[in-house]
């Protein structure tokens, strides 16, 4: 029970920001125009200060255990290649939708849901865990998310001059800009904490456009939900909902466990749980009307995925609990 309260709380305030989205658009307050600008925003702005901020912060690399970031890694390319393969199996899935059940389905709500799913669960030891692979995994998520919608809009074709294309959108859109600038500031951390330090202005600016990415596409999120689509939409929604929730954290968790005397996963699996049983990224919205998907279908999938993620998280925490591993 206190799994399941632990969860609701976690949850419940991103479907009340969602709430309140819907309630404005459907009062008329904000305009279907304003909640397009705000993604916009959101995808230009908010999310790379976000990566940014991140990368950028990242103090201590003599702790980690690199078997664990490598194995999240990895899984989440497996997912990514399991999900393109399933997809393509989907006659009924229009190539519009498709990338946007792919990233629904990789890409998680690692920095949200996952950093307080991940202290409740494994308390501060827990912390430099699931901060840590957010670093790693942010880089990788925003590289697949690009190329899963880049990859379907010019329909697969490889060719040296579509893949030439393909790469340069990929490494000059807005959120892989940030990655790229945000290990920069890593990799110099001394120059970029002393800029930092001294320019506080900079960096506060930078927090305080952080802080708004969650808060301002829940909102844009709910401002774009229309319950009489779900009908329409009702396959590639349990598709995406069912496989990010259920299907394949299983899947994950299974082959964690079978390598646990192969990998030491101790003290990581509050991590691994948070980062493969949370429900569909926020971000996913944003990135996906920038990259011209069905933003439609990528609202209804991170409603529904966000609702029911209380649920089969409390499912995934009582097994691990009952198996020692909590």
């Amino acid at each position: 029970m206190e799994s399941f309260v632990f969860a609701f709380n976690a949850l419940a305030p991103l479907l009340a920001l969602a709430f309140i989205g819907y309630f404005l658009r459907s009062k008329r307050v904000v305009s279907k125009t304003f909640v397009s600008h705000l993604n916009k925003f959101i995808f230009l702005v908010a999310l790379p200060a976000l990566i940014f901020t991140t990368i950028a912060n990242i103090e201590d690399l003599s702790a980690l255990n690199w078997s664990v970031i490598w194995f999240a890694t990895i899984m989440v390319l497996v997912v990514t290649v399991i999900s393109t393969v399933f997809v393509l199996a989907q006659p009924k899935i229009t190539s519009k939708q498709r990338p946007v059940v792919v990233q629904a389905l990789f890409r998680g709500n690692y920095t949200l849901i996952g950093i307080p799913l991940a202290l409740r669960l494994g308390g501060d030891d827990t912390l430099s865990v699931i901060v840590m692979l957010n670093a790693f995994l942010i880089p990788v998520v925003n590289f697949l998310s690009i190329f899963v919608f880049r990859a379907w809009q010019n329909n697969g074709k490889f060719g040296f001059s579509a893949l030439k294309e393909l790469l340069y959108k990929t490494v000059s859109d807005p959120l892989m800009i940030a990655v790229f600038l945000g290990i920069v500031a890593f990799v110099f951390q001394p120059g970029w904490f002393m800029i930092r330090d001294n320019v506080s202005f900079l960096d506060e600016t930078l927090n305080m456009l952080s802080e708004t990415a969650t808060p301002m596409a829940l909102i844009a999120v709910g401002g774009q939900f229309q319950l009489t689509r779900v009908q329409d939409l009702l396959r590639p929604i349990v598709i995406a909902v069912a496989g990010r929730l259920l299907i394949l954290p299983a899947l994950v968790f299974i082959i964690a466990y079978m390598m646990r005397h192969i990998i030491d996963f101790d003290g990581a699996w509050a991590g691994l749980i948070a980062i493969f049983a949370s429900p569909t990224a926020v971000a996913t919205v944003a990135v996906t009307q920038g990259l011209e998907g069905d933003d439609e279908l990528a609202s209804q999938i991170l409603i529904w995925s966000t609702a029911l993620a209380m649920f089969t998280i409390f499912f995934f925490v009582v097994v691990f609990r009952m198996s020692g591993l909590l």
